[in-house]
């Protein structure tokens, strides 16, 4: 039962967490090319998010190879040891790459919860805050017991001159995950972006405060913690097994940018939104 349950349990959870990487990248997608103009505190959540996307990709991508490298037995050129050394090689140099991109912005997403919690002190703030914390702070734990015997581990087979070919097509395969994880993550991002145009749906803030990028957000609830999925639309945290991210939902559009006759176009400039909301707001 157990032979049945561990590759069960490693399938779902490749599942869960590239379905969330598509979601936090697709979230941040609808509101990058703003987080460029606004600048500030929303540009870091959306690079955060967008890192959180990249490593999601790559610790599924991860997986998957070394799930196929332990059942073909090295792709079947290697030798049972080597195909191990191989394995563990990969695992370690991975987890490793991806715990140093989870948990620095895993601890600025948890900040920017607290704040938001001392800003609004409600039970929903106060519950995605108490997550963000416990999360993070088991990230770090957990990384602090595991990273000194994966570096141990990972020094050890370098040292060996035996495993040289070994180790360079570990990094070649590394390399390729983390390279797939970031297209990936960059493709949705670009799709998502280009799609929605967070200026559409937060006009009358922005024209109220003078084209004012801080007038709109302050008009439309700002970069608040909100799990992902709640009915503010505000960014938040979603995180089992260190895949953290932030995303807007029904506080972007749902069908991008229009013209001045209503027709569907493509996403304006920057420059060119500020200065038809500035029209618009007299």
């Amino acid at each position: 039962m157990s032979a049945i349950m561990g590759p069960f349990f490693i399938v779902v959870m490749c599942v869960i967490n590239f379905a969330i990487s598509v979601w936090n990248a697709n979230s941040v997608g609808k509101i990058w090319t703003e987080s460029k103009y606004m600048g500030g505190g929303i540009r870091v959540l959306a690079t955060c998010g967008y890192i959180m996307a990249v490593a999601g990709f790559t610790m599924v991508y991860s997986i998957i190879i070394i799930a196929i490298i332990a059942a073909t037995n090295g792709f079947g050129y290697l030798e049972p040891q080597s195909s191990a050394v191989l394995v563990q090689f990969i695992s370690d140099l991975s987890y490793i790459l991806i715990a140093f991109a989870v948990i620095p912005t895993g601890i600025i997403i948890t900040i920017n919860s607290l704040v938001t919690f001392w800003k609004n002190k409600n039970l929903k703030t106060g519950a995605i805050g108490a997550w963000n914390t416990f999360a993070t702070v088991s990230n770090v734990v957990n990384a602090t017991r595991a990273m000194p015997s994966a570096f141990g581990r990972i020094m050890d087979t370098v040292k060996n001159n035996r495993n040289s070919g070994v180790v360079v097509l570990a990094i070649v395969i590394v390399a390729l995950c983390v390279l797939g994880g970031y297209f990936t993550a960059s493709a949705i991002v670009k799709r998502a972006d280009k799609k929605y145009d967070l200026f559409q749906s937060v006009a009358p803030g922005y024209a109220a405060a003078g084209g004012g990028g801080g007038g709109a957000y302050a008009a439309t609830g700002g970069y608040m913690g909100y799990p992902q999925g709640s009915p503010q639309g505000g960014q938040g945290q979603s995180y089992p097994q260190g895949s953290q991210g932030q995303g807007y939902q029904q506080g972007s559009p749902q069908s991008g940018a229009y013209d001045q006759q209503g027709n569907p176009a493509s996403k304006k400039s920057m420059a060119e939104r500020e200065a038809e909301l500035r029209n618009r707001g007299g």
